[in-house]
């Protein structure tokens, strides 16, 4: 089962990246405003916001009915999802069948990893759980590359679809494989009725509806500064409807966050256990991976540098290698944490991601988007590094009962900050263009100019004034992502350091007697 269940993690990895570079297609066909950022990036947030709440909700599922028909449930609503998202006709349709989808896809990688621990021993976790992150991160580099394909060789006027009709036939063959080979292991178990009402249903919908509501809050934050009556934002964006609703946004999603860990902590099946914060072992790993930030801005720059029919193909060609090393890395990452202990290789590799996001802030400051493609290469391999070590430092600090929710919230917790990170680096910049632009004239037609010499007053304000500076915000995001992943390095130093060898399987005890 474990070889399906890899490929499993595999397609549910390329679907989350693969919108990297069909997204300016996505708006250009579904007539979006381009400078209406912080509406369509949630085509990107709501897989990741309905991921995070599916993980450790699926995490628990397998806990208690098993591996196999949470897999099977999971790639259901995961093809449910692509088929909604490929007949989209708007944004917002769009936008719930992303949900939908990433509600499916949540469950792949944690089980994937609850699977590692039920078959291997904690000495051989390490490389186990590498090759896990290796095959995800795998994905991670088909995906664009995949996205831009399809769109230059599709057929049909909107080829973008087909990045989710493919879903079909090949989720389709997933679950063949993982039925037939969970069968000839003898591990499919059935569903039973009376330990499916030990899920935390009223868990799952007050920590899903705080982060939908803190999410939205910050995605509008950016516009807090701008006048209330002005209808339009820097280089013609459009208000946000949500803006008068700041602070009732996050007012709520914080009240709904105190009332869930309050549920939590009297709830007898919690689905997120508070026992495992006890343990500083978990804590400090669950801390570092909040903090990883994988903010990745690539075809962002790419648009605002490139030609427009090539945006899809440069963007996928730059993600290409920053996946490319993450997934070798995530690989020999943990070997190195197996041998050398898990806080020194995390260190190194927030050194690396910290690195190379300072390396791309140095290289876009020349205005041309090769030179982003050094630091690109430098913080893919930190991230890959990172993966292994923190996430065996999560699970061996669980028992074998909790195994499966304490690899899901190694993915909540990394997840969770990529989405908020992505959500507050967005408002920044979206209300650091408009601090930027607000002394500029507007570009407005003089009276006796003709329609062309407007255009290209127009054209020429768009290289002189909005590149440069939509440019200028990009590259100060990845340096407060770079401030973040060293921050990350205080819960890692934190971390225990255990290095384990392959004579000291026997004398192990379960993970739970060594916290």
């Amino acid at each position: 089962p474990l070889g399906a269940a890899l490929a499993a993690v595999f397609l549910g990895a390329v679907d989350l990246t693969v919108i990297a570079t069909v997204l300016p297609q996505v708006v250009f066909d579904l007539r979006i405003n381009t400078a209406d950022v912080d509406r369509y990036i949630w085509v990107v947030n709501a897989y990741l916001l309905a991921y995070i709440v599916t993980v450790p909700v699926m995490g628990r599922i397998s806990d208690l009915i098993g591996r196999t028909a949470a897999f099977q449930i999971a790639l259901a609503v995961f093809l449910a999802g692509s088929l909604w998202s490929a007949t989209a006709s708007n944004l917002t349709t769009l936008i719930l069948a992303r949900a939908v989808q990433g509600a499916g896809g949540g469950a792949l990688l944690p089980v994937t990893l609850a699977l590692v621990g039920d078959l291997l021993p904690p000495g051989r976790r390490h490389a186990a759980i590498g090759l896990v992150g290796a095959i995800d991160t795998f994905g991670w580099v088909l995906g664009p590359v995949w996205g831009a394909a399809v769109v230059r060789y599709a057929p049909g006027a909107e080829p973008w679809r087909w990045v989710f009709w493919i879903n079909v036939p090949a989720g389709i063959v997933v679950a063949i494989l993982i039925w037939v080979g969970a069968r000839r292991a003898g591990t499919t178990t059935a569903p039973h009725r009376r330990r499916l009402r030990e899920l935390d249903l009223a868990g799952t919908l007050l920590l899903g509806s705080a982060l939908l509501l803190l999410n939205l809050g910050l995605s509008v934050s950016g516009e807090a500064g701008i006048s209330k009556g002005a209808a339009m934002r820097a280089l013609g964006g459009t208000r946000n409807p949500l803006a008068p609703y700041l602070m009732p946004l996050l007012g709520a999603g914080a009240a709904l966050l105190i009332l869930f860990i309050l549920w939590e902590r009297r709830s007898p099946s919690p689905i997120l256990p508070l026992r495992l914060f006890q343990s500083t072992r978990f804590t400090t790993a669950i801390a570092a991976n909040f903090l990883i930030v994988a903010m990745v801005d690539v075809p962002v720059v790419v648009a605002l540098l490139a030609d427009e029919e090539r945006i899809s193909e440069l963007s996928a060609a730059y993600l290409a290698p920053f996946s490319a090393t993450m997934a070798i890395l995530s690989f020999t990452g943990g070997i190195v944490a197996g041998k050398r202990g898990d806080r020194r290789a995390a260190g190194m590799g927030l050194l690396l991601v910290a690195s190379g996001y300072v390396a791309i802030w140095l290289g876009l400051g020349a205005t041309s988007e090769v030179w982003m493609l050094p630091g690109l290469v430098v913080a893919g391999a930190g991230f890959g590094m990172v993966i292994a070590p923190i996430g065996a430092n999560a699970i061996d600090a669980a028992s074998a009962a909790d195994r499966g929710i304490a690899a899901g919230l190694t993915i909540l917790f990394r997840l969770l900050g990529m989405t908020i990170g992505i959500s507050a680096l967005t408002a920044f910049g979206v209300r650091r263009l408009q601090a930027l632009t607000a002394p500029i004239e507007p570009v407005v037609r003089e009276e006796g100019e003709t329609t062309a010499e407007f255009f290209l007053r127009q054209h020429q304000y768009i290289q002189d004034v909005a590149i440069p500076l939509s440019l200028r915000v990009v590259r100060e995001t990845f340096l407060i992502a770079a401030a973040i992943a060293v921050l990350a390095l205080l819960p890692v130093l934190l971390m225990r350091t255990s290095v384990i060898h392959e004579r000291d399987h026997s004398s192990l005890k379960e993970p739970r007697d060594r916290m």
